[in-house]
This record gives C-alpha cells, structure tokens and sequence, in this order.
C-alpha cells in the first residue's frame, strides 16, 4: 500500500500542526504510517537516548483506542521501545486523520518496562482549564488500562507485531536508515 496521510494533530487548548506521513497500512481497526521524527527535546532512559534527531516510528494509530502508539527505531535502524501517546479516539476523514494530544504519555522499553511522561503537562493543562475533568479523567483511566496491558505482557497489541523497519524500508521504498 503506498500513499501518504495527512495527520492533523491538536494540542490543547489551541494548537494545531499537520504531518505528511507515508501510509503504510490501513483497515477499519487500524491505520499505520512511516516517519523520520525529531522530538522537541530527546528522551533519554537509564542513559540511553530512546527518542531523538533523526528516530525513525511506525505509528499506530488505532480507530476506537485512547492512545497511539510509535515503534521507535534510532538513526542506525535499532528498536528502542514504544511511545504512546493517551489522545482522543481519531477522526477519520478521506485521507485525513485527526488526533487530539491529551499530555499524558507512555513509555515503553523493549523488555516492557515503562515510564509515565509528561504528567507534570497534564496537571498543568487540568490547572489552565484546558482539559475539561470528565476528559482528564477517561485520559487518567486510558493511561491507567495502557499500563495494565503492558503490565499483563499482552502489549503489543497484535498489528504492533506485524510490522518493523526492515519490512517497511523493503515494501514502501522508504530510504534506508544510516545503518
């Protein structure tokens, strides 16, 4: 499947940006795209730079689901873990995909343990007015049912699984990673 995405993504209260991803994927439960990224600030766990300049994700971002979730590859092709962002259930509309930031973030290593991000935002945004309490609340239980999923050892969910790097780079023509 070939084509691109183009990803609207909203940060409350007000902040919108698009993103042109490659579609790699899509059905009814799940639309899965490519893109090199460079996050505003790295993510570093026990030392080790797990987001940064120049990461490749496979983003999932599943129909009915409070969170998405990037299969996060460094510059040299290498998984370092999972990032899932807690969001609004997207909107979908031609190749169109609405997603709306809720703060709250989640970490997830290779061997399955996590780390929470971004709470201190979260708290924030409660504190500005900007996340009304019933959605602070499904964003608190999404976050707090991701994790049991990863702490039951059911993550990743099944598409997760399907695909990785060297999959996309052979059947997208992505360009190949600096390996």
């Amino acid at each position: 499947m070939t084509g691109k995405i183009d990803l609207i993504y909203r940060r409350l209260p007000d902040g919108v940006n698009h993103f042109e991803q490659k579609l790699v994927y899509k059905d009814r439960s799940v639309i899965v795209t490519t893109q090199q990224i460079t996050p505003s600030e790295p993510i570093v766990v026990e030392g080790i730079t797990v987001l940064g300049p120049n990461f490749w994700a496979i983003w999932f971002i599943f129909a009915k689901q409070w969170y998405d979730l990037g299969k996060i590859y460094n510059p040299q092709g290498e998984f370092t873990g999972y990032y899932c962002d807690i969001i609004k259930p997207m909107k979908r509309s031609g190749t169109q995909i609405e997603i709306t930031d809720l703060f709250l973030d989640l970490w997830v290593t290779p061997d399955l343990g996590y780390q929470i991000l971004d709470h201190d935002e979260f708290a924030s945004a409660i504190q500005n007015g900007w996340i009304e309490p019933d959605l602070a609340s499904q964003a608190q239980q999404a976050l707090d049912q991701l994790i049991s999923v990863v702490e039951s050892t059911n993550f990743p969910p099944e598409p997760v699984k399907l695909f990785d790097l060297d999959c996309i780079v052979e059947n997208t023509g992505l360009a190949q990673p600096d390996m």
